[in-house]
C-alpha cells in the first residue's frame, strides 16, 4: 500500500511537474541541493539512479507554503482529537502537528506522513513537512513502485508491511539504506518511525527526523510515541474516507459520486436536466470475443477504453456506464440556456477519441493484432438523472427517450459507414459546422430523424 519515501528522494532528480505551489515556495532536496520551480516544473541535478529505478512511480501533486513559527502549548495529543477533526486539508493538519511538535520542544527537522489507497493507477499517497524550507510537499505514488529498489531498501518497509517500530542514529555512514544516508548528508543526525493503525494489509506510517546533534532524546521519543495513537486515530478515519472517495469515483464517476455521498440515494430519487448525450459502442465485439483468447480480448478492451473514455474526462463529461464494450456518457451545461459550450466539449471527446483510436490501431496493424472499430451518436435532450433498480441494488444513470434516440444514433453509424453521427437537436446548438445526411428511419420513432456528421 505505501511506498518508500526514498522514491520521493530519487524521482526528484528528474524534471517532476508541481501543482498548485503557493507564494513561490521552493521545493526541498534532503541531500541539501537547492531546488528551485521554474514555469511549474521541480529541477534539480540529476543522481545516479540504482539498478531498478523509482523516479517514475512518484509524482508531485502540490508544493505548499506552511506555518514559519513553533506553537507553544502541548496537549497535542487533545488538539488533534479536539480540533484535528475541523481542518479539513491534510496538509494543513500535518503542517500545524509538526510546527506543534517544535513548539513543545521536540527538535523536528524533517517529517513524512504515508498511506496506502485503493486506486487503480496510485498505491499510496503521502506528505513531506522541511522545518528549513517551510514546505509542505504533497505526494502520490504509483502502482509498480514496490518492485523497486527504493522500496526494497527502505527503512520502513518492516513499518509499512508488519508495523514494526523503526529507529536509527544518523552519526555513522548507513550505506545498507540509501535514504537514510541522503538524510545524514545533509545534517540529519536520528531517525524515527512509527505505524499507525493497519489499513488494507498496510500500515500507515509516520517518520521524524532531526538535525540536533545528539539526536533525538529519550524525552522526545516519548513524546512522539504519545501523541500516536491520536494521530492514529485522526489519519484512519481520513484514510477511510479518502478510500471511499476514491472508490466512488473510480467506480461511479466523481460527479456521481459526490451525488451520492450527499445523499441521492433513494430510489426513484431524480432530477430532470437538459444535457447533450454520448453513446458509444464497439464494432463486432461478439465476434471478436468468440473468435480472440480471452486475455486478448481484455487487452483489446483497455486500448479502446483508454482512447475513448480519456478525451470525456478531459473535456467535462461524465462517464455514467460502461455497457460491455459501450460507453454512456453525458456534458451537463453550466448555464441554463446556452449549450454551444457542452456541445463543443462532446463533439472535442468524440474526435479526440477516434483520432486515438486511430493511432491505437496503427499499433496494433504493426503487430498484427486484431483493430478496434467503434460508433459514436450524439444527441441532446432532456433526461432524469437517477436512481433506478431493485430495492437493495441501485444504479445511478440517465434515462429518458434522448437516451434511447442517442443510442438509436449510434447505431445508425453501421448503416451510413461513419464512426461519428448526431442529431439535429445537436448539430442545433454546436457551434462547429456539421453537415446534413438526410434523413433515415430510427427503431422506436414514427417519423425518420435527420441525421448529421462531420463535413467530409
Amino acid at each position: 500500500m505505501k511506498q518508500d519515501e526514498t522514491l520521493t528522494d530519487i524521482a526528484r532528480s528528474c524534471n517532476i511537474k508541481a501543482y498548485g505551489v503557493k507564494k513561490d515556495a521552493a521545493l526541498p532536496e534532503d541531500s541539501g541541493t537547492e531546488v528551485t520551480v521554474v514555469a511549474g516544473s521541480l529541477t534539480i541535478p540529476a543522481e545516479a539512479t540504482p539498478r531498478t529505478s523509482g523516479e517514475e512511480f512518484f509524482r508531485t501533486e502540490g508544493a505548499y507554503t506552511g506555518l514559519d513559527e513553533p506553537i507553544p502549548g502541548g496537549q497535542i495529543a487533545r488538539w488533534l482529537l479536539v480540533e484535528g477533526p475541523h481542518i479539513d486539508s491534510g496538509v494543513e493538519l500535518f503542517d500545524e502537528l509538526c510546527w506543534r511538535l517544535l513548539g513543545d520542544d521536540v527538535p523536528l527537522w524533517r517529517a513524512t506522513y504515508h498511506v496506502g489507497v485503493l486506486h487503480p493507477q496510485i498505491r499510496g499517497i503521502g506528505l513531506r513537512w522541511l522545518r528549513d524550507r517551510k514546505v509542505v510537499e504533497d505526494y502520490r505514488i504509483l502502482h509498480g513502485s514496490e518492485e523497486t529498489d527504493e522500496y526494497r531498501l527502505s527503512p520502513i518497509r518492516a513499518t509499512i508491511e508488519r508495523g514494526t517500530p523503526f529507529r536509527r542514529r544518523l552519526d555513522r555512514p548507513v550505506p545498507e539504506y540509501p535514504l537514510l544516508e541522503r538524510i545524514r548528508k545533509a545534517g540529519g543526525t536520528d531517525y524515527f518511525a512509527l505505524a499507525l493503525n493497519r489499513t488494507f494489509r498496510r500500515f500507515p506510517t509516520v517518520t521524524w527526523a532531526t538535525d540536533r546533534p545528539d539526536g533525538f532524546s529519550d524525552a522526545d521519543i516519548a513524546k512522539l510515541e504519545d501523541i500516536n495513537p491520536a494521530l492514529a486515530a485522526i489519519a484512519e478515519t481520513r484514510a477511510e474516507r479518502r478510500i471511499g472517495t476514491s472508490l466512488l469515483d473510480t467506480y461511479l464517476g466523481p460527479q456521481a459520486g459526490q451525488r451520492i455521498v450527499a445523499g441521492q440515494i433513494l430510489r426513484a430519487q431524480g432530477e430532470r436536466m437538459h444535457a447533450v448525450i454520448m453513446m458509444t459502442d464497439m464494432r463486432d465485439f461478439t465476434g471478436l470475443s468468440d473468435r480472440l483468447p480471452g486475455d486478448a480480448v481484455i487487452e483489446l478492451l483497455d486500448d479502446y477504453f483508454d482512447a475513448i473514455v480519456s478525451p470525456i474526462q478531459e473535456n467535462k463529461g461524465e462517464i455514467l456506464k460502461f455497457m460491455g464494450d459501450g460507453v454512456l456518457a453525458i456534458f451537463p451545461t453550466q448555464a441554463d440556456e446556452d449549450f454551444a459550450p457542452s456541445s463543443l466539449r462532446a463533439l472535442a471527446a468524440a474526435t479526440q477519441g477516434l483520432e486515438r483510436l486511430a493511432a491505437i490501431n496503427q499499433a496494433r496493424r504493426e503487430t498484427e493484432r486484431t483493430e478496434v472499430r467503434t460508433g459514436i451518436g450524439l444527441h441532446l435532450g432532456d433526461v432524469i438523472y437517477g436512481n433506478v433498480g431493485s430495492a437493495h441494488r441501485l444504479d445511478l444513470t440517465v434515462i429518458g427517450p434522448a437516451v434511447n434516440l442517442a443510442s438509436r444514433i449510434e447505431g445508425l453509424t453501421k448503416r451510413l459507414l461513419r464512426p461519428l453521427l448526431t442529431s439535429a437537436a445537436f448539430a442545433k446548438i454546436c457551434p462547429r459546422p456539421l453537415v446534413s445526411l438526410g434523413f433515415h428511419p430510427v427503431r422506436g420513432l414514427f417519423q425518420p430523424e435527420e441525421i448529421f456528421g462531420l463535413p467530409d
